[in-house]
């Protein structure tokens, strides 16, 4: 799985690319607003940026709930994973001793996997190596309630069964999805252009009137880039400054059903 430049770069060094970026666009804007200023043309006449400033922060709000909601749902999702795993464990205790040992011994491999999954980080090839290990791992359990289903002394159990390894099976689906689904990067690149341009364009007006307060400046580009940064920290939960760390215990926690 091959990741895109803003997604192989750190969120933190995005946000001060872009600071530095709009710093450098607005002082290029108070050149040029002083060009025409001194030149006498449109002395009387000033840019009006308040609506590409109010566009920005619209997008900035869009793109941060989008980022915000797609959080939530992988945070909901770990938590759904390891409710279905638990439930899958408990019912092993349906079968006899002998075939209740087997899965939980399965099981007990599988919750380790799921950890790891977590565990690896932003390392995409670990990822995929315990995502593929938890899926070996769960056609094993699979195979097992399949064909012990053919016994009909173990109906019971395996109505119980059956439907917990489905929903534990399907939900890794999900939460593999769910970790994929990014926001757009398209979006991302229109909110950093816009936010460019609007710095352009403040630095451009400020150097027509033939003053520029760079404290107001300098504090626009830093709520600016405070927000790109944890926006993208929140399409990120594997690494940077929120993660799903909290959820994730739900998971860690399973190994206690096994002491």
């Amino acid at each position: 799985m091959n990741l895109s430049f803003l997604l192989r770069t750190e969120a933190w060094q995005i946000a001060l690319l872009l600071f530095v970026f709009m710093i450098l666009f607005i002082w290029v804007g108070r050149i040029i607003g002083n060009r025409v200023r001194i030149n006498g043309k449109e002395n009387d006449k000033f840019s009006e940026t308040s609506g590409l400033t109010g566009l920005l922060f619209f997008l900035l709000a869009f793109t941060f709930g989008m980022s915000g909601s797609r959080y939530d749902a992988r945070r909901q999702i770990v938590i759904e994973e390891a409710n279905d795993i638990g439930t899958a464990i408990l019912r092993a205790d349906l079968y006899p001793d002998s075939i209740r040992q087997l899965f939980r011994n399965d099981f007990k491999e599988y919750v380790e996997a799921r950890v790891t999954y977590y565990e690896v980080g932003a390392d995409v090839q670990g990822v995929m190596d315990a995502h593929a290990l938890s899926q070996a791992i769960s056609e094993r359990l699979w195979i097992r309630a399949s064909n012990l289903a053919k016994d009909p002394a173990n109906l019971a159990a395996t109505q119980q069964m059956i439907p917990a390894l489905n929903t534990m099976i399907d939900v890794t689906t999900s939460r593999l999805a769910g970790e994929k689904a990014k926001v757009p990067e398209s979006i991302l690149l229109m909110l950093f252009f816009l936010a460019l341009i609007s710095a352009f364009y403040g630095g451009y007006t400020a150097g027509r009137k033939g003053a520029i307060d760079w404290l107001v400046e300098v504090g626009f580009c830093l709520l600016v880039c405070l927000v790109v940064l944890f926006t993208l920290d929140l399409d990120r939960p594997r690494r940077g400054f929120v993660t799903m760390e909290g959820p994730h215990q739900t998971i860690v926690e399973l190994r206690e059903m096994f002491k």
